[in-house]
């Protein structure tokens, strides 16, 4: 059986090659990896599909892939690879993303809790001080709110959480208690508003819904903790730049990591380049040597648990 792969991208960091796919075909001999440079050219093999690995799959095209079965993506959230509307196809988002942008979240944070800005100041001044960071405090005594507890976000919470933090988990569904796989406290949408004072850090991993459009408010950010943090590693429309630069020169809010913007790339007008209090990265939390490699060990799972076929490796 053929796998139709169309994984090509701009970004060497997101453009998957065939010798990444080689782990497949030695758990798979039955699979053959048919590799696709244009969209079109996927198109064409809809009709004859079974199985698709892709960055991108339109609503549109499962009406044109009667035989099509699954639908692979390594990408976490839903805005290029739809679900099949029908419910005949089943889509395998990427779960692989949680440690990188745990990891992403903790440089950031730890940047900001030891004032690496000042440090590097210092440095390139050629002044020894040892007092500047005389009042950091332990990332271990800190509370973190999250906003978006899903996959990603419970692997955020655990690295936390190994660190000692306080973690509040958002989630709009009704919940109270604790994670047992985590710890965090859950945190109902209705309560968020009493739950931003506490948090010294705000993490943000919303998807790009409609609903989540402007989702921090400033409303929402004037009610944060006076000098708490806020990043972004969701999508950038969830926090708006003319709101955040708001918080940052008028509002509560002491500094931001944002690795996601409201457009990108990001204009070369933006405020948020030069700002003192930004640490500014491409979209790029999940920009690791590893991700091909994730990817393609997540698939030989997923393929496992759909049961296609007998896996050779594990015989």
């Amino acid at each position: 059986m053929d796998i139709h792969i169309f994984l090509r991208d701009k970004d060497t960091a997101n453009n998957f090659l065939p010798h990444h796919f080689e782990p497949l075909t030695r758990a798979f001999p039955e699979i053959t990896p048919v590799f696709h440079q244009r969209r079109d050219s996927l198109r064409e093999a809809l009709p004859e599909a079974e199985l698709i690995d892709t960055w991108f799959f339109d609503q549109e095209w499962f009406e044109q892939a009667p035989k099509l079965r699954h639908v692979f993506t390594p990408a976490a959230g839903r805005d290029w690879v739809h679900q099949d509307p029908t419910g005949r196809v089943s889509t395998w988002y990427g779960r692989f993303h949680g440690p990188m942008i745990a990891e992403s979240m903790l440089g950031m944070i730890f940047h900001f809790t030891r004032e690496m800005n000042a440090m590097l100041e210092l440095q390139r001044q050629h002044i020894w001080d040892r007092n500047r960071q005389e009042n950091t405090r332990l990332l271990g005594r800190q509370t973190v709110l999250i906003l978006g507890y899903g996959n990603i976000g419970r692997t955020c919470a655990r690295y936390l959480r190994t660190m000692g933090c306080r973690v509040l988990a958002h989630q709009r569904a009704h919940r109270q208690g604790t994670d047992p796989e985590t710890g965090a406290e859950f945190i109902h949408d209705d309560a968020l508003m009493d739950a931003l004072p506490l948090a010294d850090h705000v993490v943000m991993l919303l998807p790009g819904s409609k609903e989540n459009y402007g989702f921090m408010t400033r409303q929402k950010l004037a009610v944060m903790k006076q000098g708490a943090c806020i990043y972004n590693f969701g999508r950038g429309t969830t926090l708006l730049e003319a709101d955040l630069l708001w918080a940052l020169d008028e509002g509560p809010v002491a500094a931001a990591g944002i690795d996601v913007t409201e457009k990108e790339p990001l204009g070369t007008d933006s405020g948020l380049w030069d700002h003192p209090a930004v640490v500014l990265h491409p979209h790029s939390s999940c920009v690791f040597q590893e991700y091909q490699i994730l990817h393609v060990e997540e698939l030989i799972e997923y393929l496992r648990k759909a049961r296609i076929f007998a896996d050779s490796s594990q015989e």
